[in-house]
């Protein structure tokens, strides 16, 4: 590998469903991220269940704010209702996805934290939700395999390889069968022989090995050169590389 591919190899880490209900779990993996000395994002849920409104846990959001590599991002309004249904921004009306991404906007503006990065729920977005996204301001939205670049006029949308996650059930103990598949999958995307985007997408109710496998991920992407980028740099580094 040479030089400048290594410069161009660039690599995500999100921690994905922040939100107080998870905050023990959460800090395990900010701390561990910090400890690594690597830029990473976390996707802030505004108003997890219909019950958890940030404006009134300071503290859980006044540590989220302190990390000094951190970009908090957000990740939908609700993320999920009382009856465990998800938050589906590919389903919604523009109206109500409007309506709740204003509301999570606002939420965030109580609390003190700015963004123009959407990370939805499922990573699912309809072609509405983009339009809403592009007239609220936004810079970015991802999916599975794709970015919006919306700082752009027309947007652009940008096919990446299908992001690493292990949680697929909300249930850590049924998604332990991700282990093995997510680190046979990191391997391929890491021997590819071209210029390389690896996402790594964590969340609190992954099985609780999986940490352990994510750093040790991390720690390779960092001795073979990688960049790990914030969300609000990588606007920019799209911009100037395809992928």
């Amino acid at each position: 590998m040479t030089s400048h591919s290594m410069e161009n190899n660039l690599a995500v880490v999100t921690l994905h469903d922040a939100a107080p209900a998870f905050s023990k779990r959460i800090f395990e993996y900010t701390d561990a991220f910090e400890n690594l000395e690597i830029n990473f994002n976390v996707g802030l849920i505004p108003f997890y269940h219909h019950t958890e409104d940030l404006g009134r846990f300071p503290e859980f959001v006044d540590k989220l704010k302190s990390y000094k590599r951190c970009e908090i991002i957000l990740h939908g309004l609700y993320h999920e209702d009382r009856n465990g249904q998800m938050d589906d921004f590919h389903a919604k009306s523009k109206a109500t996805t409007e309506e709740e991404i204003r509301a999570g906007l606002e939420i965030f503006e109580q609390v003190g934290i700015k963004t123009n990065v959407f990370v939805p729920p499922q990573w699912k977005l309809s072609s509405g939700s983009i339009e809403i996204l592009e007239k609220l301001g936004f810079g970015l939205g991802e999916m599975q395999e794709e970015f919006f670049l919306l700082s752009q006029r027309p947007f652009r949308k940008i096919k990446v390889p299908k992001v690493l996650s292990w949680d697929l059930t909300g249930h850590p103990d049924q998604n332990i069968v991700r282990i093995g598949t997510e680190e046979r999958r990191f391997e391929l995307l890491d021997d590819a022989q071209r210029r390389k985007m690896i996402r790594i997408a964590s969340h609190p109710r992954d099985p609780h090995s999986a940490l352990k496998d994510q750093l040790e991920m991390i720690r390779k992407l960092k001795d073979q050169g990688y960049t790990i980028t914030l969300y609000s740099d990588l606007i920019q580094k799209l911009q100037d590389v395809p992928y």
